[in-house]
């Protein structure tokens, strides 16, 4: 009889009379997860969406060469944002599922391990993403702004006012990409290196761009001055000449 008891009681329950009930609520509750991680995400998406649109966020992008290079692919500022958000959901919510059935058994502790490993490093993956995607954006404005802001009447000051502004560009792109690495984690060391001697050659043919493009509006002042200076005389000298 004592042996009977003793059995019973360290017989863990059991739902349905074969599944374990520690197991069974835990499937349940990495299940839940799963289904409110991807009912959340969808809503998610379908606001962001919305709020895109209200927002004119949208029409702002389509001024961007990102948002041009995303209408092309086929999606909108909304559409890409939601669907950004969505899949960190969907992931976020996976990984905290499998997290919940490594609990199940010790030979499960892989799960653990891996799923607290990308739950872990999610914040910096997005950090890193927000800022790749609102640097780009910023950087896009600046180059156009700048571009836009500088009055030209020529070709050849439009030529020179692109090449100073896709300079511009290029080095801004470069640093918002090696700040957003640097955010996700990701040794960067080699764009350091790279842009020691990127920066020397960028910074030399920026500066006779520069140059160039501010001698534009002297062009003019200076041909009337050296003209008041040096051809004055000369007529002055010729007209003596020929009335002597």
């Amino acid at each position: 009889m004592s042996v009977t008891n003793s059995t019973i009681a360290t017989t863990p329950p059991k739902v349905f009379g074969f599944i374990p009930q520690y197991i069974f609520y835990t499937v349940l509750a990495a299940i839940v997860i799963m289904v409110v991680g991807y009912i959340v995400g969808r809503l998610v998406e379908i606001l962001i969406k919305k709020i895109s649109y209200t927002t004119g966020l949208d029409a702002f992008f389509r001024k961007t060469s990102i948002g041009r290079a995303l209408l092309r692919s086929g999606y909108t500022a909304g559409d890409f944002l939601g669907l950004f958000v969505k899949w960190v959901i969907y992931i976020a919510a996976i990984f905290y599922a499998l997290l919940e059935l490594s609990y199940v058994s010790p030979n499960l502790s892989f799960l653990y391990d891996t799923s607290r490993s990308v739950l872990s490093y999610l914040p910096y993956l997005v950090s890193g993403v927000i800022i790749l995607i609102i640097g780009l954006i910023m950087v896009d404005w600046i180059s156009d702004y700048f571009k836009r802001s500088y009055p030209v009447n020529d070709q050849y000051s439009q030529t020179l006012l692109n090449f100073v502004g896709d300079a511009f560009r290029f080095i801004l792109y470069y640093m918002v990409i090696t700040i957003a690495l640097s955010v996700m984690k990701v040794n960067v060391t080699i764009l350091y290196v790279f842009a020691q001697g990127l920066a020397w050659a960028i910074a030399i043919g920026l500066g006779v761009a520069i140059g160039l493009v501010l001698a534009i509006p002297l062009r003019e002042p200076l041909r009337r001055f050296l003209e008041q200076e040096w051809g004055g005389p000369r007529r002055d000298s010729k007209e003596g000449e020929g009335s002597g």
